[in-house]
């Protein structure tokens, strides 16, 4: 049937023309109507199906991105929180032993 010269695009014609007709008959319509139905109804429903499900996903997935950005931004501003919670802490810390070592100190120098 088919004959553009090279070898493997023929195979592949033939063998693509012969199971239409096999599905054709399977159904009971003509080879033109197969056609119709596979490559201006199903084929074009099935690409706008798939667009549709890219734009749905890449949607959301700048959306997960969003929420995420926006958790690390609070993680992180938490952490600065408790860090610095931390520091008060620990020169608290500071003081007191400073000054015990003072009251220290100066009852050794009174005794």
């Amino acid at each position: 049937m088919a004959d553009s010269g090279k070898n493997w695009i023929d195979i592949t014609f033939d063998w693509s023309v012969d199971l239409l007709y096999k599905i054709s008959g399977l159904f009971g319509i003509s080879y033109e109507e197969i056609n119709i139905w596979l490559f201006v109804v199903i084929g074009p429903t099935l690409f706008f199906i798939s667009i549709s499900l890219n734009y749905y996903f890449y949607k959301k997935t700048n959306k997960l991105k969003k929420i995420i950005e926006i958790q690390k931004q609070e993680i992180s501003e938490i952490n600065e929180a408790e860090v610095e919670e931390k520091k008060i802490n620990y020169f608290k810390i500071l003081v007191i032993i400073v000054l015990v070592i003072l009251i220290a100190y100066y009852l050794e120098q009174n005794n």
